[in-house]
């Protein structure tokens, strides 16, 4: 992984994102200390982890029935017709 430091990367914007989707993730620092990494947009989406989260048993089966009142929309269109 290659380390640039903030002013680096404000006088070759381009070029160093340009290697981070190419090539490999570009860490930027400030004073020497990390504070940001360049990475192609789809390396986080597969590093997101709730892209592959599995819902808890019977939680699926819960998921879509309704508690409570009826749907905030059927309210807003009840209101709207004079119901």
């Amino acid at each position: 992984m290659t380390a640039i430091s903030i002013h680096e990367l404000h006088e070759n914007t381009d070029l160093w994102v340009r290697k981070a989707t190419e090539q490999e993730p570009v860490v930027v620092t400030d004073e020497g200390k990390a504070v940001a990494k360049i990475v192609p947009i789809s390396a986080e989406r597969e590093a997101t982890p709730f892209r592959s989260r599995k819902l808890i048993p019977g939680y699926e089966a819960i998921m879509h029935k309704r508690y409570g009142g009826p749907d905030s929309t059927e309210i807003v269109s009840d209101m709207r017709d004079g119901k």
